[in-house]
């Protein structure tokens, strides 16, 4: 990235791609390398062409200023030559004195061009950045700000800005954003979705594991020790005075052979006796080896299914409001990496799977989804079927079911075995979200509460009203 400290490249070529780098460019070239490339290569051509553009133009600058003043200062001698001998002046037999341009003007006009030059650069530079990565920035970023966390989906590709964000629902997707700022009611429904960890102590099933494990071993060895003197091993050359053997001492005695003596002791060479010792020292050994553990690891939260009512009573606020439950399911869903599938349903036999992720084609069947008008007539069991056909898939068996409708709806007894079979079968568990305001209330609730446990009901129409 370019910084301020240890610019690349460096001089005013650094500085200029520095000031003009795209604020934001660099977290979506974390963790992906085409982006990343991409970005480098654009890097490299723009300080070329900043370099030719630099090396060139400030030479060619400064050498026009040096011939402009140059015969701007010939000039004004001229005249004032001809103006001293008009007057008759003693300094019209003088030699003229010759045009020339200080050291210290030249640096300080050399100064003034390159200053002038690297805003130019600058300038340039910035629209080269804007041109190749404005499009594709502000795009990642208006996804960013819908979904938090971006990551590797950058590798939409080029057209994301051209294709998903021009997309006429993509407006649909920010104004549901800024809706559920305003409804924490259905943020807190969406948290509740997902089986397996309602807490931090659930814990999945017991699994027997095989794992390398460290044993340290303790031994008592006898050694030798320099500090510890149990027993004489020989003689050796030395100046132990009180291990000094008898012979060399009858030399110390004798007034002749005292020098001789004096003499073995400086060179260490009298003969002494040579102690060892032993002692018990304590030797640590590790080994690996393989032991058999039991562990029960965290479960996290289960994939989410929506089962979203799009009949024709379900238009006006209703319908804002499944929508933005659509939404909420999505983004919580990517946050959390869980899967999320939708079941939009109407009439007899209308009913539309769709799978909620963030990939082009998931985020434009969302746009495409929040542009749809509800109609027809209801018919819940089609969706309950289809979802709890699901749970028999490993993806999906641990997935909470969300049944967002106004309740407008019979429950046949087939639909009821149905999903109290599943429920005992997967543990299934049925949220139910009801939105309706009308004078058909109580016979929506009744028609809820025998499907979903437990049951939602929207209370925030003032957010929605208008809308």
């Amino acid at each position: 990235m370019p910084s301020e400290q240890g610019l690349w490249p460096a001089g005013p070529i650094g500085q200029a791609i520095s000031r003009s780098f795209p604020r934001g460019l660099l977290r979506f070239t974390k963790g992906n390398k085409e982006v990343a490339d991409a970005v480098v290569s654009n890097l490299l051509q723009i300080a070329d062409g900043l370099r030719a553009d630099w090396d060139s133009r400030v030479a060619d600058e400064l050498e026009a200023w040096l011939n402009s003043e140059l015969e701007r200062r010939a000039q004004a001698a001229k005249a004032a030559e001809k103006a001293n001998q008009a007057k008759g002046k003693e300094g019209e037999s003088k030699k003229a004195t010759p045009v020339q341009i200080s050291e210290q003007e030249s640096v300080a006009q050399r100064g003034q061009i390159r200053s002038r030059i690297s805003a130019e650069l600058e300038k340039w530079s910035a629209l080269k950045m804007e041109a190749a990565w404005g499009e594709q920035l502000a795009g990642w970023t208006s996804v960013t700000d819908v979904f938090e966390q971006l990551q590797g989906e950058a590798s939409f590709g080029w057209d994301l800005s051209r294709g998903i964000l021009k997309h006429v629902g993509w407006a649909k997707v920010e104004q549901m954003h800024k809706l559920l700022k305003s409804l924490p009611q259905i943020a807190e429904i969406a948290k509740a979705l997902g089986r397996a960890k309602s807490s931090d102590k659930d814990l999945g099933p017991e699994e027997r594991i095989m794992s390398k494990v460290s044993r340290v071993r303790e031994e008592l060895h006898w050694v030798e020790a320099p500090d510890a003197r149990t027993h004489t091993d020989g003689i050796h050359k030395s100046d132990d005075i009180p291990r000094m053997l008898p012979m060399e001492g009858s030399l110390y005695l004798h007034p002749v052979f005292r020098k001789l003596w004096k003499a073995k002791f400086i060179e260490r060479s009298l003969a002494c006796y040579q102690i060892k010792g032993l002692a018990q020292r304590r030797k640590l050994t590790e080994e690996w080896v393989d032991e058999e553990r039991v562990v029960r690891k965290k479960l996290e939260r289960g994939p989410i299914i929506v089962c979203l009512d799009t009949s024709g009573s379900m238009s006006g606020v209703p319908e804002t409001v499944a929508k933005a439950i659509t939404l909420e399911a999505m983004r919580l869903a990517h946050a959390e990496s869980r899967d999320c599938l939708l079941y939009a349903f109407s009439g007899y036999g209308d009913v539309e799977e769709m799978e909620l992720d963030l990939s082009p084609c998931g985020i434009e069947g969302l746009c495409a989804f929040l542009c749809m008008s509800f109609h027809g007539g209801t018919d819940v069991a089609g969706p309950i079927a289809a979802a709890t056909r699901k749970l028999d898939g490993a993806k999906w068996k641990r997935a909470d079911i969300i049944m967002v409708s106004d309740g407008e709806f019979g429950v046949p007894t087939h639909t009821q075995e149905t999903l109290d079979e599943a429920k005992k079968k997967h543990g299934l568990r049925v949220h139910g979200l009801l939105v309706s305001n009308s004078y058909h209330g109580s016979y929506g609730m009744s028609s809820m509460r025998s499907l979903c446990e437990p049951l939602h009901v929207f209370k925030d129409w003032a957010e929605v009203k208008g809308l």
